[in-house]
């Protein structure tokens, strides 16, 4: 009688252990979200912490002007809660992913920017600038508290966070900016509009918009005069873009070249750091500084 009796407790305990296990409620799933390239993927991380999954459409070492989404990339976009683009002319591929992706939600967070153009052309180029980058968080947070509105103080807390740091950031430009001796800096493309329009600088470029244009000897030659006349003693190279018209003319002037980063995506060498759009934005900051100073 006893044996029976502990027999039938621990079927009884088996049962409900069973039992336990195939009720258990699942965790909920997090909302997927996209960003169409590094600077979006990089802020969107900061205000989204651990309630979403953020993906990067355009992989790290693509030149995103150019870049044309696969069939396979617009089958796995579809299966997104939520896709971030910047929008300015910037992702023309988006069209192709909305009419593939009638239940995704869709958010340009470029909203309320004042653009440069050129013609009928738009420079995209915001990020490069804190004052746009304020802007484009902004979009950002608004964007993921629809996405998953049980998460709206959380992605409050950490945008008012990330807020304040591109506050600082934007501070900084203006106090060292407004204080160096020259304002003219020479970079390969003009993709730092807004960073002089924002800081009372001005950009000299040997191409337009379009990084992968070639540089014409003409424009070569009047960069060269340029130099020479106001006496300046630094260049920029950008990655992405080839540093060939950029060595020429050092080489004809003497001047030192650095590095100004478009921070379209993060090389091998910025993952091994651990880099990330902040850091970068000060390391151009500091690279400017000695330019112009």
């Amino acid at each position: 009688m006893k044996k029976a009796l502990i027999s039938m407790i621990l079927i009884m305990a088996l049962v409900l252990g069973l039992t336990s296990c195939g009720t258990k409620t699942a965790e909920p799933s997090k909302p997927v979200v996209y960003a169409s390239f590094y600077p979006i993927y990089d802020l969107s991380s900061k205000i989204g912490g651990n309630k979403i999954v953020v993906k990067t459409i355009i992989p790290s070492g693509v030149e995103p002007h150019d870049w044309e989404p696969t069939t396979k990339d617009v089958a796995e976009m579809t299966k997104a809660n939520t896709i971030l683009y910047l929008g300015l002319g910037m992702d023309s591929w988006i069209d192709k992913i909305k009419s593939n992706a009638p239940n995704v939600a869709f958010y340009e967070v470029s909203k309320g920017v004042n653009p440069i153009k050129y013609g009928n052309e738009t420079n995209p180029h915001i990020w490069l600038s804190p004052k746009e980058a304020l802007i484009m968080a902004k979009n950002i947070k608004e964007a993921l508290q629809k996405a998953d509105p049980k998460s709206k103080d959380y992605f409050e807390k950490n945008y008012q966070s990330l807020k304040n740091t591109l506050e600082n950031l934007d501070k900084e430009y203006t106090d060292a900016l407004s204080q160096t001796k020259h304002k003219t800096f020479i970079v390969y493309h003009s993709a730092f509009d807004y960073l002089a329009r924002d800081y009372g600088l001005k950009q000299e470029a040997l191409v337009g918009m379009n990084e992968e244009a070639e540089a014409s000897p003409a424009r070569i030659g009047e960069i060269i005069n340029l130099i020479k006349k106001e006496n300046i003693k630094y260049i920029f190279t950008e990655p992405l873009t080839s540093p060939k018209p950029i060595q020429t003319i050092a080489k004809e002037t003497g001047v030192q070249v650095l590095p100004l980063n478009t921070i379209e995506g993060l090389t091998k060498e910025d993952i091994k750091k651990k880099e990330d759009y902040i850091s970068l934005m000060k390391q151009n900051l500091e690279n400017l500084i000695k330019a112009l100073e």
